[in-house]
C-alpha cells in the first residue's frame, strides 16, 4: 500500500525534487504550496493550496488529506525563503514574513501534523533547516535567525516524541542549486555547478524516511563534495 508523504513548497527547488522522488518510491505525495505553476502528471500527486504561514489554511490542508487518506507516513517542512541585506539596512516587514513562513509555518504544519502520528505512534517529519542554521552568514542574519529557530523547534520535537516511535529529522544543507540563488544579493561564492543540487537533498530525505523502524538519524548536515569557480 502506498504511504502518504505531504510536502510544503514542493512545486520547485528541493520540495519539487523531494516530490518526484517519493513518487518514484510509491508515495502518494500532497504538494501543499501557494501555487503549483508546473504540475507533476502522476496519479498519485495532488495539489492542496496552502499558504503555510496562515493556520486556516494549515488546519484545512490536514483536515483535506486526513479525509482522503485517513494518515500522514511523512511531512517535508521546506518551504522558505531568504531575502539578504546587512541587519542596518534590513526591513521590519522581511522579518516578519520571513518569520512567519520559515518558523511559524513549520511550526504549524509539525503541529497539525503530529495530530495523526500520534494517533497512530508512527510517522516522520522532516524539516529543511540550512547549514545557515548553524552558521552566521553575513547579510543573511534574519534568514540565519529563522533556520537556527527550526534546529531549536526539530531537536526538542525530537526529544518530545521519539518515545511514540515518530522521528523528527532536520536536514541542514548547504548552498543547493536552486531558484535561491536567482537573487543577485544571495551570495554564491562557487559556479553553480559544483554545488548541490535538489535531488541530492531530496535522497537524503528519502533516506531518513525509509530507515529501519528503531533508527533514527535526527540531523544531516550535507554540503556539495567540491565547490569551486
Amino acid at each position: 500500500m502506498s504511504k502518504i508523504a505531504v510536502i510544503t513548497g514542493a512545486s520547485k527547488g528541493i520540495g519539487k525534487a523531494c516530490a518526484e522522488l517519493f513518487l518514484k518510491n510509491n508515495y502518494i505525495v500532497v504538494n501543499a504550496s501557494r501555487s503549483d505553476p508546473k504540475p507533476i502528471r502522476n496519479k498519485n500527486y495532488r495539489f492542496i493550496k496552502t499558504n503555510v504561514a496562515l493556520e486556516k489554511d494549515v488546519m484545512k490542508l490536514f483536515k483535506n488529506v486526513i479525509k482522503e487518506f485517513v494518515m500522514i507516513d511523512t511531512i517535508i517542512c521546506n518551504a522558505g525563503f531568504g531575502r539578504f541585506a546587512n541587519l542596518a539596512d534590513s526591513r521590519t516587514e522581511d522579518f516578519d514574513e520571513m518569520f512567519a513562513v520559515n518558523v511559524k509555518g513549520l511550526y504549524l504544519c509539525n503541529r497539525y501534523a503530529l495530530q495523526s502520528m500520534l494517533k497512530r505512534k508512527s510517522g516522520t517529519i522532516i524539516n529543511i533547516s540550512s547549514v545557515a542554521g548553524k552558521n552566521g552568514i553575513a547579510t543573511a542574519s534574519i534568514y540565519s535567525a529563522t533556520k537556527h529557530a527550526v534546529i531549536g523547534l526539530s531537536s526538542s520535537l525530537m526529544a518530545e516524541v521519539r518515545k511514540d516511535n515518530i522521528r523528527v529529522v532536520t536536514i541542514c544543507p548547504g548552498s543547493v542549486d536552486t531558484n535561491f540563488f536567482d537573487d543577485p544579493s544571495a551570495a554564491l561564492s562557487s559556479n553553480r555547478e559544483t554545488i548541490l543540487s535538489p535531488e541530492d537533498v531530496a535522497k537524503v530525505c528519502l533516506l531518513s524516511s525509509q530507515l529501519p523502524q528503531n533508527a533514527l538519524m535526527n540531523e544531516v548536515e550535507i554540503r556539495p563534495l567540491n565547490p569551486h569557480k
